[in-house]
Parts: C-alpha cells; structure tokens; sequence
C-alpha cells in the first residue's frame, strides 16, 4: 500500500519535469512565421466579433496556442 501511495505522489513529479524539457526543446518561431499566425488571428477575432480593445490579447492568445501546437516557443508580444 505504501509503495502504491508513494507512486501516485511521484508520478505526476515526473509527468511535469518530462513537460518542463519538452518545453524547453522547443524552437523560436521564425518571424514569418509569427507573422503568418498573426494575419490568421487577426481574421479569426474579426470573424468572432472581437472588440478593438480585446483583439491584441485575443490575437496574442491566439498565435500562442497555434506556436505551441506546432512545437515552437511562446512569443511575447505580437504586431497587429
């Protein structure tokens, strides 16, 4: 039983460091390709009716999650 509980604490300790170096493996974006993310959030928040004063944090969201699912690092900052 104690080996069980101690692995249930441990495992997830794992699971996190194993994400901390994939995160950490990931490559800056090229600015084209920032670029390219951008145009297509930009279009995206005005098909989702995003006001003018949500749409850099909706765009910067946005380009985010696009980078990070293809494997690149967040970027700090956006030009729209």
């Amino acid at each position: 039983m104690n080996k069980a509980l101690l692995a249930l604490i441990i495992a997830p300790l794992f699971a996190l460091s194993a994400l901390n170096v994939v995160a950490e493996d990931a490559a800056d974006a090229s600015a084209e390709t920032v670029k390219e993310y951008t145009e297509m959030c930009v279009n995206w928040a005005k098909d989702d009716d995003v006001s003018n004063e949500e749409l850099y944090g909706y765009v910067l969201k946005c380009v985010n999650d696009e980078l990070v699912s293809e494997g690149y690092k967040k970027v700090s900052a956006v030009k729209i």
